[in-house]
């Protein structure tokens, strides 16, 4: 009899050792960057939805869950990352040909500016004939040349106003396209930033 109590109370205790030595362990709770291995998989919880994915941010990157926010935000800068070299390229291709432009432009006003300091030149001169014509016929020619100065003068310098306008405005187009790169580089780099503050571990 006392065999069996002997034994029994040897079991008993072996058993107690058994459960004091593995106590149940809580699951870790879903938080970006957490290990998971369905890739795909997607879970609920108090802070919202998660998903299995590797993060498109890091680089040989583990399949980690990731908030649906910090997946949509890192995937939509990938893709911008991927996007801008060519758009950066078209804006690039764009400045030569305004540059030609311009220089186009500047060759037009250095004549028409030429033509308009010849005829400011020329309008005194006319104007005093005019005034210095004693004989009426005389007169008249000289008053016509100084009307005909006169409106050739103005034709000229509204040409001149208008090529300096058209060169500001090209000048104007030109500094867009070249800023455009340092915009969007400077864009592209504030979304990042966003993403990876939606992605932080344990968010």
């Amino acid at each position: 009899m006392l065999r069996k109590i002997a034994s029994l109370s040897v079991a008993l205790i072996v058993a107690s050792g058994v459960m004091v030595a593995v106590p149940a362990q809580a699951a870790t709770p879903v938080t970006n960057g957490v290990s998971c291995t369905k890739s795909g998989a997607s879970t609920k919880t108090s802070a919202g939805t998660y998903k299995c994915a590797k993060n498109p941010l890091v680089t040989n990157s583990k399949l980690t869950w990731l908030k649906v926010d910090c997946l949509t935000a890192a995937n939509d800068v990938v893709k911008a990352k991927k996007t801008s070299a060519v758009t950066i390229a078209q804006f690039m291709a764009e400045i030569p040909p305004i540059d030609a432009s311009i220089a186009e432009q500047k060759l037009l006003l250095d004549t028409v500016q030429k033509k308009l300091a010849d005829v400011n030149t020329r309008l005194p001169l006319a104007q005093a004939k005019a005034t210095a014509a004693t004989k009426a016929a005389d007169k008249a020619e000289f008053d016509k040349a100084v009307r005909l100065w006169t409106s050739a003068s103005r034709a000229y310098a509204s040409q001149v106003r208008q090529i300096e306008l058209a060169i500001r405005r090209l000048d104007a187009a030109r500094l867009l396209l070249v800023n455009k790169p340092k915009e969007l580089t400077s864009t592209l780099a504030g979304a990042e930033a966003n993403a990876k503050l939606f992605c932080t571990k344990g968010l």
